[in-house]
């Protein structure tokens, strides 16, 4: 096994950071590349002196944590020097000329999997620890680290286990009368298992906004007032503001932190008729991009003037599950009968606290409290749709004509997937793509 090498914090300017080391030879490594100072000893920090061979590299703080207990469960050396690059690149060539290479995105986490000291669920909440854009979102990925999320996926493998039994029963002894369930009840079981890995794969949605963030789209038609209200919502002038229709061509995105959540606006070119004869190819081409890159947001905020109708009957089809109405130029003389939810002036930002409260609480809408287990990963939301599918399957196998022998096989994927989602006897492939995300270093 080599000894693996990096800098655990970013790459930049900072008043500390910090060179891991990981492998057999994580401390000889370390002993030569700071041969004076104090005695060693485990989990005792010491300040040492790291050198070239020749002169002095850099004052660095030394913690050395044996095997197994340990982040990787291997031999760990941490090193704590100045936050200059200059710094960094010495110490990590160094290491590197006696004996240790660096080291590739998330290998430490992966050692860490393959050696027992983590799950694969625990690793991923590793990740969302990293990348939550909120502060909820960082408790969900404490809930992941603490095995929160495995007591619920435990109960459903128990009970997985239970429902292949009795199908197992009926296939090997046909006519036995062997299993404690009828047809009827077991198919009931299986549904209500349906149900559970549904409610648990829906909770994804929550989870995936308050780890990675929402994003907000500003849609409309042209001179609706989107780039002022964006400007607005950002407290910047960021996107330019004319009269002249169609100046806006490219999405403009931006990010803004709200009541702990990070969300990421979006303003897009406004809509009109292609077929006009004023629509250039640029203008045509960044509404379609601004359709384009509007798909699958959290949120859409269609933007409309309040001084002229509108037919809501005409609105086109949402890009995203949740829409809410909002009116600009409130300060102007109003339609009667104008449906919105929030009404904002684009010249003295009135209603405008009033429309981030509501979009922050809209997309707090359905989330799980911070009591409840949510998914935190794209890949646990894929295996568990893939179980709730296997369910579905086999109580439409049993209660259908193809009985419980499919109905059996189709609870037996349904284990392989939930084996995959805790992190039972991991593949190669599943390791390579899940730690490809990860940062070097981590």
């Amino acid at each position: 096994m080599d000894t693996i090498v990096a800098s655990a914090s970013p790459w930049g300017r900072s008043a500390v950071a910090v060179l891991r080391l990981s492998g057999p030879e994580a401390q000889e490594i370390a002993m030569r590349l700071c041969p004076a100072g104090p005695t060693w000893k485990p989990r005792r920090a010491s300040v040492r002196r790291a050198t070239d061979g020749e002169s002095i590299i850099d004052s660095v703080l030394v913690v050395w944590m044996p095997g197994p207990r340990s982040y990787t469960g291997e031999d760990v050396v941490e090193l704590s020097c100045h936050g200059n690059p200059v710094i960094i690149e010495q110490l990590l060539d160094r290491s590197i000329s006696l004996g240790a290479r660096m080291a590739r995105p998330g290998e430490f986490t992966r050692r860490a999997v393959l050696n027992g000291r983590m799950d694969l669920l625990q690793a991923e909440a590793v990740a969302a620890a990293i990348d939550a854009g909120s502060a909820s979102g960082v408790r969900l990925a404490l809930q992941g680290l603490e095995g929160r999320l495995k007591l619920p996926l435990e109960d459903l493998q128990r009970e997985l286990f239970e429902l292949t039994a009795e199908l197992e029963a009926r296939i090997d002894h046909p006519g036995e009368d062997l299993g404690l369930d009828s047809d009827a009840v077991l198919a009931q079981r299986i549904e209500m298992f349906e149900q559970q890995t549904k409610v648990l794969a829906e909770s994804w949605t929550s989870g995936r906004i308050r780890v990675g963030g929402a994003r907000v789209a500003l849609i409309g038609k042209v001179n609706a007032g989107k780039s002022s209200l964006f400007n607005a919502i950002l407290g910047s002038e960021r996107a330019l503001v004319s009269n002249r229709a169609g100046t806006t061509r490219d999405v403009i995105e931006c990010s803004v932190v709200l009541d702990g959540l990070e969300v990421t606006f979006l303003d897009t070119a406004g809509l009109r008729d292609p077929d006009r004869s004023d629509v250039d190819e640029l203008e045509e081409a960044g509404i379609a991009q601004g359709i384009k890159l509007s798909q699958g947001v959290d949120l859409e905020l269609w933007v409309h003037r309040l001084d002229e109708p509108l037919n809501v009957d005409d609105l086109p089809p949402k890009v995203a599950v949740q829409r809410m109405m909002v009116g600009t130029h409130s300060d102007c003389q109003t339609v009667d009968g104008a449906v919105v939810d929030f009404a904002v002036s684009n010249l003295t930002g009135a209603g405008v606290q009033d429309l981030l409260e509501g979009i922050r609480h809209r997309l707090d809408a359905g989330s799980t409290s911070g009591e409840q287990v949510s998914l935190y990963s794209q890949r646990q939301h894929d295996l568990m749709c893939k179980l709730s599918a296997h369910a579905f399957a086999a109580r439409d196998a049993l209660m259908g004509v193809l009985g419980p022998a499919v109905a059996s096989e189709e609870l037996q994927s349904a284990l392989q997937r939930l084996a995959e989602l805790c992190g039972g006897d991991p593949r190669e492939e599943v390791l390579d793509h899940l730690f490809a995300r990860f940062c070097i270093g981590k």
